[in-house]
């Protein structure tokens, strides 16, 4: 997960676009004195645009996973399981979605009032009561931290051309998911179920996900990728010796 402010991560875009409209308005004002007048109108472009990505990441990112909103009662043990949870840790409930994938992974998306628990269809119908009981804790863990700066991110990246591998690497960072499974354990206090849902994953081929939002799954590519999600049979080998 990100470590910086969320609208951190949109400052590259966004002062990119302000110079090239600063540099334009100079070049083309009748107005003096016109660099004045170019600077001022980037800013306000700058500014503009930071405010419009930032309130269209979360249905952005949503879009581009492919995640479907689940209707009320059509998922009751995950709609039971997540209300019962976030009742039991003082959780504002997030809104739930689905993607079609049979790879037994997870992802949440969101704002500070404005959270998105996403599950595969592989999760929902491999996994157990306990296991995807221990799935949803670890997620919801995230949204205290996190989550805001992750799906901007996931929104962006996209953006960012070449400069976005420099943007996840320093943003990025993998010991922080490790430290989530050890969240989630400790709110259902059962480490064998999140075991055995990453080994339900490891049997399996992985969810199909980008470069721009495989921060965002719970476990993303089988093999890991550096500074994003650790070796999946390293976080296994952890929990087991909790």
């Amino acid at each position: 997960m990100p470590t910086a402010a969320p609208r951190s991560v949109l400052l590259i875009p966004a002062l990119v676009v302000g110079l090239v409209v600063a540099v334009v308005v100079t070049l083309l004002s009748p107005y003096g004195p016109r660099i004045v007048v170019g600077v001022i109108v980037g800013l306000v472009v700058a500014v503009l645009l930071t405010i419009a990505l930032d309130r269209r990441a979360p249905a952005a990112t949503l879009s581009a996973l492919g995640a479907v909103p689940v209707v009320p009662g059509h998922q009751p043990r995950l709609e039971n399981l997540v209300a019962s949870l976030c009742a039991s840790h003082g959780i504002a409930e997030p809104q739930l979605h689905v993607v079609d994938s049979q790879a037994p992974d997870s992802a949440v998306v969101g704002r500070a009032k404005q959270t998105h628990l996403v599950m595969t269809t592989g999760a929902l119908q491999k996994l157990d009561r306990l296991q995807l009981e221990v799935v949803v804790a670890r997620q919801l863990a995230q949204f205290s931290s996190g989550v805001h700066a992750a799906t901007t991110l996931a929104s962006v990246g996209p953006l960012l051309g070449p400069l976005a591998e420099l943007v996840r690497r320093v943003q990025l960072d993998g010991q922080r998911m490790a430290l989530t499974d050890v969240q989630g354990v400790l709110m259902t206090r059962y480490p064998p179920a999140l075991v055995g849902a990453f080994e339900q994953a490891a049997a399996g081929s992985g969810v199909s996900c980008t470069r721009a939002n495989r921060h965002l799954w719970m476990i993303g590519p089988l093999d890991g990728t550096p500074g994003v999600q650790p070796q999946l049979q390293d976080r296994t080998d952890a929990l087991r010796e909790l």
